[in-house]
């Protein structure tokens, strides 16, 4: 016949039921058939039934967060001791990506903002969970809408201006969310232009026409150029920001690597941002003396990577919470996720 064994006991910092009285969670792993699983210790008692990876609710008493609380868990005639970890409830945290635009670089700018599903059945031009443009601007404003401490930015005019050109209907509601504080706009540029490429003039009229239209267009107060994916960049640049009222820049590819601030850890033998000896914010200088503070992007597109690509949500979890601010990253980009 077979038993049933446990064979992990795991404190978490989740918890479950109402606002009201939430439990915390103990995650129990089962081996063989389901069976009830009770936990008892001084302060603490929960139960729950299953096999697997079981979440069993707990109430606990007399306890602060941050007490460590032995425990016994028994399931049929197996026993383990454990540890619970008292966790603060009313935590929620939420990962939400930004997305921003590749026009003429990776496909065409009317491409990019339409539908690729109807230019592609078979998802090889993106994939079809994947959202257009149009779709990513409509869902983040509709987010804010109904959630009131939600806050985003917008980023280049390339998508902006055929957005609000094809939905007037909309500009009306980035006006309110303006006046919230709950949009900025941000990119102080037309596009990411890579000005290693272009001359002087052409960079120029990118900043003028980029923050005309946030500014004069849409009402906003662009002071921040965003950049994060440009594969170049002039050292003139700060300057011409600087001189067009903008105080900060963002970007991520440079030196190091392709993506962004990644070097080897030749002790631990992987990418490790921590390594560097760059510092991801400093006084980008122009030749002239004029200046923007700048942010470099440590692990830009590949923060997260091992969250998309885990194989289920209770790995992400884990990752997310407890590897996320030391894990160096895997070749990736990042994904939405939210973990209560």
């Amino acid at each position: 016949m077979p038993v049933t064994i446990i064979t992990a006991v795991e404190s978490t910092d989740l918890f479950t039921g109402p606002e009201g009285a939430p439990r915390q969670l103990l995650r129990v792993t089962i081996e063989g058939p389901a069976a009830r699983i009770t936990v008892s210790g001084t302060g603490v008692r929960g139960e729950a039934a299953g096999t697997g990876l079981v979440e069993v609710p707990l109430e606990i008493t007399g306890a602060s967060p941050g007490d460590r609380l032995p425990v016994v868990v028994r399931a049929s005639s197996s026993e383990m001791p454990g540890v619970v970890e008292v966790a603060e409830p009313g935590w929620t945290m939420f990962l939400v990506s930004h997305f921003h635009y590749d026009p003429v670089w990776w496909n065409t700018q009317a491409a990019y903002t339409s539908p690729w599903e109807l230019l592609s059945a078979d998802a090889t031009t993106r994939p079809l969970w994947e959202r257009n443009g149009f779709a990513l601007v409509d869902a983040h404003l509709d987010l804010a809408l109904r959630d009131p401490v939600y806050k985003f930015v917008l980023a280049e005019v390339d998508y902006l201006k055929p957005y609000f050109d094809q939905h007037p209907e909309r500009r009306e509601t980035l006006s309110l969310l303006l006046e919230r504080g709950q949009v900025e706009l941000v990119g102080g540029t037309y596009n990411e232009p890579n000005t290693n490429l272009t001359g002087a003039e052409t960079t120029i009229r990118n900043i003028v026409y980029g923050i005309g239209y946030q500014r004069d267009i849409l009402g906003g107060d662009p002071r921040t150029a965003w950049q994060l994916d440009v594969f170049g960049h002039d050292p003139q640049f700060p300057g011409h920001l600087a001189a067009a009222g903008l105080t900060g820049s963002a970007w991520a590819r440079g030196p190091f690597h392709q993506w962004g601030p990644i070097q080897k850890n030749f002790r631990e033998g992987k990418d490790d941002a921590r390594v560097m000896q760059f510092p991801s914010e400093f006084e980008w200088i122009a030749p002239g003396g004029e200046g923007v503070l700048t942010h470099y992007m440590p692990h830009h597109y590949s923060a997260g990577w091992w969250m998309d690509s885990s194989p289920d949500l209770a790995t992400a979890e884990r990752l997310t919470l407890v590897e996320g601010l030391e894990h160096p990253g895997d070749p990736a980009q990042p994904d939405n996720h939210h973990r209560h």
